[in-house]
């Protein structure tokens, strides 16, 4: 028979040891989780606060779940990603919402003359799509983010974007259950002419390594890389991604794909970009940093910083001037609700201008300071609000030309526009 005063010590101890492991836990993994990823407890600015900006919805076009933006600088047309906000809360495979039946049928490219005269409304158009199929003929997409590459001496618009298709059975064609096996995720490229009607579909990019494509950005008339998001598209190790990391930037040209970042740990790359200077800035969602990269010859990323920010990120956008912009997401816990209730939750937005410096002075610029000790980046909060105005933002652009900031978000069912005040 087993001494009491044994067993009583033996469970002390292991308790001790349970309370210690615990807090360890909490100390170190946890606590970041809660408070720094999702928000708890952040305090987040009025839109008031900011006294140089005046925001409005539009809420009365249809520009719903617009997750994504891009601004023809040349033009000041506007080009959108959007679908609609309820359908979104059954088909979004990013953030595991994988009821393939609720899925919307009617995303399209939204193209809006920003600089125009007139009514919002008269300068509003939907791309229609030629040599198309989509899934079955049904000519459908399933859109999320999405890059454009613009010809120097023509208004030639070359686009890539996310096409997050439901899963089939490929040899008998019945529809597979979503949350078992994930989307059927490709990137789909298209061409088309700015202030036109139509995109005429040109490729669609298929490979083992499109798995969790969340956004792409080109590196050159044919090449182009993209973030998966998540280490797999279902199950157990993808639920273990905000605590040990998951996700990879990958690079393609034509149908060739390989992962770039093998030896580099994500915790859900967001919608990266690449920069006027030929760099590639990944956005971490959970970490809050932005990790800057150049691509080698034989195409790996090789680190050349981290950008601190302080507040998970979603999408990033160049302006004009090269300077970047994030969309980032405060309070990711509100965030969560909206996206099961995107009409009845509101979640706070914020807009951070990410601008390349030199710790000597001045702005760095060129390719020679990539490796450069005195090379930095300065954050500023440009925007923010406790998501009465800005639409739970994924996206931000800014137009040099006329100050204004266009924000749009996957769940939300408005865009916001801010225009700079006069002075």
């Amino acid at each position: 028979m087993a001494n009491p005063r044994w067993v009583v010590k033996l469970v002390s101890r292991a308790a001790i040891i349970g309370v210690v492991f615990i807090g360890i836990l909490y100390q170190f993994i946890f606590k970041s989780i809660i408070f720094d990823a999702l928000g708890y407890g952040r305090k987040v600015q009025s839109i008031k606060d900011f006294n140089n900006v005046h925001c409005e919805k539009v809420d009365d076009l249809g520009l719903e779940g617009c997750e994504d933006m891009w601004l023809h600088d040349k033009t000041g047309y506007l080009y959108m990603a959007c679908s609609d906000s309820q359908s979104r809360v059954d088909w979004l495979p990013a953030v595991g919402h994988l009821n393939a039946t609720g899925r919307s049928l009617t995303d399209r490219i939204a193209v809006l003359d920003t600089r125009g005269s007139g009514p919002l409304a008269s300068r509003l158009k939907w791309l229609s799509l030629e040599n198309f199929s989509g899934i079955n003929g049904d000519g459908t997409l399933n859109l999320h983010g999405f890059d454009i590459r613009g010809d120097k001496h023509t208004n030639i618009l070359r686009i890539l974007l996310i096409n997050h298709r439901p899963p089939f059975d490929p040899i008998t064609g019945a529809p597979l259950d979503a949350s078992k096996v994930g989307a059927n995720s490709t990137i789909e490229q298209f061409q088309t002419k700015a202030g036109t009607n139509t995109m005429r579909h040109v490729r669609t990019y298929v490979n083992d390594i499109i798995q969790t494509p969340n956004r792409v950005a080109w590196m050159s008339e044919d090449t182009f890389v993209f973030t998966n998001s998540h280490s797999a598209k279902v199950g157990f190790r993808q639920r273990l991604d905000p605590f040990i990391g998951g996700g990879n930037v990958a690079y393609c040209h034509r149908n060739r794909c390989k992962v770039s970042s093998s030896s580099i740990k994500f915790k859900f790359p967001n919608g990266l970009v690449r920069g006027h200077e030929g760099l590639i800035y990944v956005p971490g969602t959970i970490d809050g940093t932005i990790s800057v990269f150049t691509l080698t010859a034989d195409h790996n990323l090789q680190q050349v910083n981290t950008i601190e920010t302080g507040l998970p990120l979603d999408n990033l956008s160049v302006d004009k001037n090269g300077d970047i912009f994030a969309a980032a997401i405060p309070q990711v816990h509100k965030w969560i609700k909206s996206s099961k209730a995107p009409f009845n939750a509101i979640s706070p937005s914020a807009v951070l201008k990410i601008r390349r410096i030199n710790r000597k002075g001045g702005q760095a610029s060129g390719r020679r300071s990539l490796f450069s000790h005195d090379l930095d980046y300065e954050v500023e909060k440009v925007i923010e609000d406790d998501g009465h105005v800005l639409p739970g933002s994924t996206i931000a652009v800014h137009d040099v030309e006329t100050g204004r900031f266009f924000l749009g978000g996957a769940m939300s069912p408005y865009i916001t526009i801010c225009e700079p005040k006069k002075r």
